[in-house]
């Protein structure tokens, strides 16, 4: 089980800042049966989006309850609707956070707008590898971080950088995977936003924000 809400709105519009273009992505899943990121949803923030200046080339949700977490599923939808978000540069996610890796590996080098916030989470219809890859943070930092939550890959939980042990590019705790934040860089310098690694990030929490309260 898990309950997600969208983020508010203006704190949606604050993220998006000045973008060419916004493509909204939804999921046929959790978003749809909760409400927060289905066809509705979707089709909804893409008018409010419209009526408040940004300019949004499309929005998609995957078919037949389909789920965003699930990688195939997004490198699909993604194909489907190629032009529109082509013509994006930020994609504004109305999925839960779980969403995060496979969306931002579907889609490349966009910007990716987390949406939602998930209050309690636990693993969804994407399946165990898929929930492996987030940590249900109460702030998402995969959208900072290239697609890549460094909470769920660490196995320290770090969130501002890499441990003294890391050597080589490899975990100190398990050598035989690469350090994320190593990745985490990589994929920054290739966007040109290392400037994000200068912010510092505050402890995860997992309870409830006070917009939600």
């Amino acid at each position: 089980m898990q309950a997600t809400v969208q983020r508010p709105f203006d704190k949606i519009v604050e993220e998006i800042g000045d973008s060419a273009g916004v493509f909204v992505f939804g999921c046929g899943d959790c978003a749809t049966d909760e409400r927060f990121g289905g066809e509705r949803e979707c089709s909804n923030m893409a008018e409010r989006l419209g009526a408040a200046g940004i300019a949004v080339t499309g929005w998609a949700v995957p078919p037949d309850g389909g789920s965003t977490c699930n990688p195939i599923t997004s490198r699909t939808l993604v194909l489907a609707n190629s032009e529109a978000i082509a013509a994006a540069d930020t994609i504004l996610l109305l999925a839960c956070a779980q969403g995060m890796p496979a969306v931002s590996e579907a889609v490349g080098d966009k910007r990716i707008v987390q949406g939602t916030h998930t209050i309690i989470g636990t693993q969804t219809a994407g399946g165990a590898d898929d929930f492996a890859s987030c940590g249900y943070c109460d702030v998402c930092l995969a959208e900072l971080t290239g697609g890549l939550c460094p909470y769920a890959f660490c196995p320290k939980h770090l969130l501002n950088g890499p441990c003294g042990g890391a050597q080589g590019g490899r975990c100190e705790v398990f050598p035989s995977r690469q350090c994320v934040w190593e990745l985490i860089y990589r994929r920054l310098k290739e966007d040109g936003r290392l400037d994000v690694l200068m912010r510092y990030q505050q402890p995860a929490d997992f309870g409830v924000s006070d917009e939600e309260e």
